[in-house]
C-alpha cells in the first residue's frame, strides 16, 4: 500500500495562491482526509488601471510591509502578565518596536517592526496559532518621493 499524504508545504502553497487570487475559502479531500482553508481577506483588492487612465501623481509614496511569523507558534498581541495590548491598528510604530510576542513552547519571542510606519491591520487574533511565514500584521510606510 502506498502512503500518500498531503505535505504542509503543499498546504502553504495552496494558501498563498488562494490569498493571491482573493478566495476566502476552499475545501478538498481524498479517501482518508479532508482539508478546509478559510480566511478573511485583509484588504480590498487593488483594481488595475484601465487603458488610458493614469495613476494620480503624488509627492508621497505609500509602501506596505508585513510582519510575518519567524516560526510556528502562538501569537500574543497582549502582554501575558498585565494584558495590555502591544499595539493596535492605526498606531504609529518605529523600526524595531515590539508589536507582539510569539510563544513557542515555553519561550516568548519578540516580534519587532521591520519598518517605521503605521499599523494598518492585524491579520490574527490574540492566541491564534500561526505557521512559519504567516502574516501577523500589515504595516504602512509613507516615504517622500525623490
Amino acid at each position: 500500500m502506498q502512503n500518500k499524504s498531503l505535505a504542509l508545504r503543499d498546504l502553504r502553497k495552496i494558501a498563498q495562491k488562494m490569498r493571491a487570487s482573493g478566495l476566502g475559502s476552499i475545501e478538498f479531500g481524498g479517501d482518508n482526509y479532508r482539508v478546509r482553508l478559510e480566511y478573511a481577506p485583509s484588504a480590498v483588492p487593488v483594481m488595475p488601471l484601465t487603458a488610458g487612465a493614469s495613476a494620480p501623481e503624488s509627492p508621497v509614496q505609500v509602501n506596505h510591509a508585513a510582519l510575518c511569523a519567524p516560526m510556528p507558534g502562538t501569537v500574543l498581541l497582549q502582554h501575558p502578565a498585565n494584558g495590555l495590548p502591544f499595539t493596535s491598528p492605526g498606531a504609529e510604530v518605529q523600526k524595531d518596536a515590539m508589536l507582539a510576542l510569539l510563544k513557542v513552547g515555553l519561550i516568548y519571542l519578540p516580534l519587532r517592526s521591520p519598518v517605521s510606519g503605521v499599523v494598518e491591520s492585524l491579520q490574527v487574533a490574540q492566541g491564534d496559532c500561526v505557521e512559519y511565514g504567516s502574516e501577523i500584521m500589515l504595516l504602512r510606510t509613507v516615504e517622500m518621493a525623490a
